[in-house]
């Protein structure tokens, strides 16, 4: 766990409780981070793809990091060649 995320840890566990911090530090822990990613496929995206997921696929690429909920969908993006990530 890095310093910063320590000092949130820590800061907080009495304020917000003990469970609930580990899990948010949890899963900003296991974030995978995105090199330069973008869509090939846009056709193949917006059939692959359910439009309730579309606009957080496109805002974990802008951000540069996928969630773990995104995490399955983003290697099926990448397999099916329609993400490119260098």
């Amino acid at each position: 766990m890095g310093s910063a995320l320590r000092k949130i840890y820590f800061l907080n566990e009495k304020r917000f409780g003990m469970s609930f911090v580990k899990r948010v530090v949890g899963e900003i822990e296991r974030q995978e981070a995105l090199a330069d990613c973008e869509i090939r496929d846009f056709e193949a995206f917006s059939s692959l793809v359910p439009l309730s997921l579309q606009a957080a696929v496109l805002e974990a690429i802008r951000a540069g990091s996928v969630p773990p909920s995104l995490q399955p969908l983003f290697r099926r993006l990448r397999d099916a060649g329609v993400l490119v990530c260098l």
